[in-house]
């Protein structure tokens, strides 16, 4: 007889009488969750979609690409995301009866290769993003569940399992490591089962919960101008705005035990909870398209054109400063994932050539990859501050250099040999040079230029001398020679070491 039925109904309905909707992804485990909402009347309420992205080949395809671990806090979250992702595009489509989820707004592929139009698919779903009210996503709750329990053959590594939630200002992560050989594969999904319905509980009171903050905490769906509006005045005068994540994030972060969970000796649930701050809220879903993020602040917002009441006068904040400005003349764009010691090499070595400070660039939203959480992002902006203490760095969401050449005018482009080869990838302009040459001609209409360092490949070094690519685009570039720099360093590799 199961001790939690009872209870178990009892929460589920308290789900399913509330706004609460919820995107589930699951592998490896975790499916008697779905029987368990389904079961108990209203869940229609609730479930907008549940996926089992079960084998290696669905997983990459569900998340957009091949993670370094299956199993991992990273994984789960990536399907969060996804999942919240997913979520917003099928509220969005149910409120103005548009096309569906699977329309133009298609999950990402590993191999974006097949896409039609990656740009099209890139700029579309911004402008959308752009146009939304985010009080409408308040109670969305993407979950993504990766686990590793008992199975019928031999298994390398922990049984354990990891369950992530998503929602516009918080990501949270819970971890399991099991005891072996002391449950069956029937009671470690019961208890893998309970514990997402805790998670979703969890999340649920967090939502609901005012989180203290030394500056005014809007409700994300707040325009900037209302969140600037209550800034205390002195932040308006230096452009230091807020802290880039808000109060509460921890990395000892408790789960709430409405159904109580059989535990053994020495198991215990690791939480961690990390809380986007209002105009993070706001760049993470389209409301704005940059901030410049340094030493743990963010201090300057970059607004889409149309996002501004046009009857308002838009606030002093919004006129960058010159100390801002020394921000843009030099952009390095890329995941940093992790930074490392080739990237510093390069900062330094364009910094010198061009008489200017370099700013590092991460686009939260890719056209190839699933979209960054807050606690992603946090790890990589902590590294960046080890590595390099008071490195700026601007965050957007323009993933395509056409859009960021629009933000950052005049500027110069640090980037890697392999970088502007993908760049210049015919696949992903309908094989069309026509299509390309549009890009290069806008981009040169923002006077921006690249500055081009070299990469060690596995048999030979890439350089802008190897590079085959339309003499426009050459014509844009400066180099940094081989003999100069090479970067022989992978970002992958140092995050597959991490395993």
């Amino acid at each position: 007889m199961d001790s939690n039925l009872e209870t178990r109904i009892k929460l589920i309905q308290s789900f399913h009488n509330s706004p609460t909707e919820l995107v589930l992804a699951l592998s490896g485990g975790g499916s008697l969750v779905l029987g368990d909402l389904l079961t108990v009347p209203g869940a229609s309420r609730t479930l907008i979609e549940a996926s089992v992205p079960y084998s290696e080949e669905s997983l990459n395809r569900y998340i957009g690409r091949v993670p370094e671990q299956y199993c991992c806090q990273r994984t789960a979250r990536y399907m969060a995301m996804t999942a919240f992702h997913r979520g917003i595009r099928y509220l969005r489509s149910r409120k103005t009866e548009n096309s569906p989820v699977d329309g133009i707004f298609n999950t990402r592929s590993v191999d974006v290769s097949h896409i039609d139009d990656t740009r099209f698919y890139a700029k579309n779903n911004a402008e959308k993003m752009e146009e939304d009210d985010l009080n409408d996503y308040v109670n969305l709750i993407g979950i993504g569940c990766a686990a590793s329990l008992v199975t019928d053959r031999s298994k390398k590594g922990n049984y354990r399992f990891h369950v992530a939630t998503q929602t516009l200002r918080r990501t949270i992560v819970f971890s399991l490591q099991l005891t072996k050989d002391v449950r069956t594969r029937q009671e470690e999904e019961r208890l893998l089962a309970d514990t997402i319905l805790n998670a979703i509980e969890t999340t649920r009171h967090e939502i609901l919960s005012s989180t203290p903050s030394s500056t005014p905490s809007p409700t994300p769906s707040q325009t900037l101008v209302q969140t600037l509006a209550q800034l205390p005045e002195e932040a308006a005068e230096d452009h230091s705005l807020c802290n880039t994540f808000g109060a509460g994030t921890t990395d000892t972060f408790p789960i709430r035990e409405f159904l109580p969970l059989d535990l053994k000796p020495k198991e215990v649930i690791v939480g961690r909870q990390t809380i986007g701050s209002p105009p993070l809220v706001e760049l993470f879903f389209g409301k704005i398209r940059a901030v410049l993020w340094k030493s743990g602040t963010i201090q300057h917002f970059e607004l889409w054109k149309n996002s501004l009441d046009s009857k308002q006068e838009p606030p002093q904040i919004y006129d960058p400063s010159q100390r801002e400005k020394e921000w843009t003349q030099a952009i390095f764009p890329g995941s940093f994932n992790p930074i490392h010691k080739g990237h510093v090499e390069m900062i330094e070595i364009a910094e010198h050539r061009l008489g200017s400070r370099v700013a590092l660039e991460i686009s939260i939203q890719n056209v190839d990859k699933p979209p960054l959480d807050y606690i992603e992002l946090e790890y990589r902006l902590k590294a960046i501050e080890n590595m390099r203490p008071k490195q700026a760095v601007w965050l957007t969401q323009t993933p395509l250099f056409e859009d960021k050449s629009d933000i950052f005018n005049g500027t110069t482009f640090v980037v890697g040999a392999d970088t502007l080869r993908r760049f210049s990838d015919l696949r992903f302009y309908h094989e069309s040079t026509h299509q390309l040459h549009d890009v290069l001609r806008l981009i040169a209409f923002h006077n921006c230029r690249f500055l081009v360092f070299s990469r060690q490949g596995s048999r030979e070094i890439e350089s802008l001398e190897t590079l085959k690519m339309p003499d426009m685009l050459r014509s844009l570039c400066d180099e940094i020679p081989p003999s100069v720099f090479a970067m022989n360093i992978s970002s992958s590799d140092l995050r597959r070491n991490e395993f």
